[in-house]
């Protein structure tokens, strides 16, 4: 699959397009389609500063927290999703969870949500982590 891949941090040449293994799904992860992603500070902080923040995953990394998708493939225990579901979420790109900027991702089924019908994938992705920062404010 492609894949907008971090191999060191620093600027914003630090991106490169790969191809990378379409990710497998463990227990409680749904496998997801991304249609559309956004791109937060947060995942400009961690694509510039890398290893000086305690959250940023190992390179090579794909970042990208917020997206929204189809599920193509869900674990054995997971009964709250099912292949085809439009889904979106802040699910990725910190520590060891693979981001968003990516053909596939894998995401927790406890942190994604029923792509509401009258939102397009764009719009729905570009809600997750904004959303949350406007509800804790």
């Amino acid at each position: 699959m492609k894949a907008m891949v971090v191999n060191s941090y620093g600027g914003p040449d630090a991106f490169e397009v790969a191809d990378v293994a379409k990710p497998n799904i463990q227990s409680g992860q749904v496998l997801v389609k991304v249609a559309a992603s956004s791109v937060n500070t947060v995942d400009t902080m961690i694509r510039e500063l890398g290893e000086a923040l305690p959250f940023s995953p190992v390179t090579p990394a794909i970042l990208g927290m917020d997206f929204a998708g189809t599920v193509e493939a869900v674990a054995d225990d997971v009964t709250d999703f099912q292949v085809g579901d439009e889904v979106y979420g802040c699910a990725g790109g910190l520590g060891a969870l693979q981001g968003s900027l990516a053909e596939y991702m894998p995401a927790d089924q406890r942190l994604i949500a029923h792509k509401p019908s009258n939102l397009s994938m764009k719009e729905a992705a570009a809600l997750p982590l904004v959303a949350i920062t406007a509800y804790e404010a």
